[in-house]
């Protein structure tokens, strides 16, 4: 309105008779004038209330694009801690404003996380006294408390609870600096959000552990089905062997007898190993499989596992391959060695007698490689994508079908 009448009183001062002067010299110059103040006046006001629709329009944008980025990176959040940060830096991004995210567990508020705008590191923002009642006051009743409420309104900081869920959101304002009618529903927005997202990331914790829960009862009912299927054949054999030996121990010659104690040497021998595969697997499906790494010489690990399997197979000819330099690796020697054995025992077994297992140590500048190589029938294509399941067992050899649990392969992997 002022430039409104400015620009009136300077058109009759520059351009109209007499000049240089605020009179008028004509009866209708008034009239005129006062036609254009009123035109200058709608003009104005209408281009006012234009620029007034388009920064509501323009702030609108903002709050949806910064919506739509809040609930995009909720989304990609993997657990309930990546909610928290997204959500933290979300809102100072947005609100410029310290923000701080308090977790509760069992409803009683632990550690605060807070997350800083640009230049500010004050660590004691949060954790006065009254700011603690006050956090306390908000959670509990689910009602926002701090400046710009009822409750609690002397402290420096807003807080927000997040409903439905055991969270809070504190902001650190000051009297000048209060939030805006347009921010708190930015904020109830995020809060919904986030509450959401926490919600999605606690119902994929329970179906988590509900299907780890199952795997692990079909894991637990197929081992004991395979160890009293497949363990019900060596300890028939034993027994049968023991009975015809006590029973009949007169009249049997020596070299009978010495088979009858073979057959049982070596039944015990693949009892001892089943339940080393088995107590492996159980250490790993419970977490306590631990890395030891240090500093090993491969030729060590190799030499110590063919030893271990050559006790209970001395019908094949394992030939060992190794660098003349000695080669130093950092890993945990007895792992590598139980996969070794494994994989040496699974070539003795299947394999005709008196055949060649070639085991090579091969040295790229980037990694080892340990090679077990053996003259057996191989794998057929149908079961070469399943031989590393656990309690998969259909390979056959040279010798016919080979009893086992079918974990040696899953241990290795």
């Amino acid at each position: 309105m002022v430039a409104s009448i400015i620009s009136v009183l300077s058109f009759n001062f520059l351009f109209t008779e007499l000049y240089y002067t605020l009179l008028a010299y004509r009866a209708d110059y008034p009239i005129t004038f006062f036609i254009m103040l009123i035109v200058a006046i709608i003009t104005s006001t209408l281009m006012s209330n234009v620029k007034e629709e388009a920064m509501i329009a323009n702030l609108r944008e903002k709050r949806i694009e910064a919506l739509y980025r809040s609930n995009r990176k909720l989304l990609q959040a993997e657990n309930k801690k990546q909610v928290t940060d997204f959500s933290g830096e979300s809102l100072v991004k947005i609100l410029n404003k310290d923000v701080m995210i308090c977790l509760a567990k069992d409803n009683i508020l632990e550690e605060e996380n807070i997350y800083y705008k640009k230049n500010t590191k004050i660590k004691d923002m949060f954790i006065s006294y009254i700011d603690k009642e006050a956090m306390k006051y908000s959670f509990n009743q689910k009602i926002p408390c701090g400046l710009g409420t009822n409750y609690y309104k002397n402290i420096k900081n807003y807080y927000y609870p997040i409903k439905g869920q055991n969270k809070i959101i504190g902001i650190n304002l000051n009297d000048e600096n209060r939030l805006t009618n347009t921010e708190k529903i930015l904020l109830e927005s995020i809060s919904v959000q986030t509450a959401l997202a926490i919600e999605r990331e606690n119902l994929f914790e329970k179906n988590r552990k509900v299907s780890l829960e199952a795997e692990r009862e079909r894991l637990r009912g197929n081992l004991l089905r395979s160890i009293s299927h497949d363990l019900r054949t060596p300890l028939t054999s034993i027994l049968g062997s023991v009975s015809t030996i006590i029973d009949n121990n007169e009249v049997l010659d020596g070299e009978t007898k010495k088979e009858l104690l073979k057959n049982i040497y070596d039944d015990t021998v693949w009892i001892s190993q089943s339940f080393e595969n088995i107590l492996s697997m159980t250490r790993i499906d419970e977490g306590r499989l631990k890395l030891n790494k240090k500093i090993e010489i491969v030729d060590e690990i190799v030499v110590e596992a063919v030893s271990r399997v050559k006790k209970f197979s001395k019908s094949h000819n394992i030939n060992l391959s190794l660098p003349e330099d000695i080669i130093l690796i950092n890993a945990d020697g007895l792992l590598i060695e139980q996969v070794l054995v494994n994989l040496i025992q699974n070539a003795v077994r299947y394999t005709p007698k008196n055949s060649n297992i070639n085991i090579k140590i091969i040295k790229d500048i980037n990694y080892i490689a340990f090679e077990v190589e053996d003259n057996g029938c191989g794998i057929s294509k149908e079961n070469i994508e399943n031989i590393f399941e656990r309690f998969y067992t259909k390979t056959k050899s040279n010798q016919g079908e080979q009893r086992g649990i079918g974990l040696g392969l899953a241990i290795c992997k």
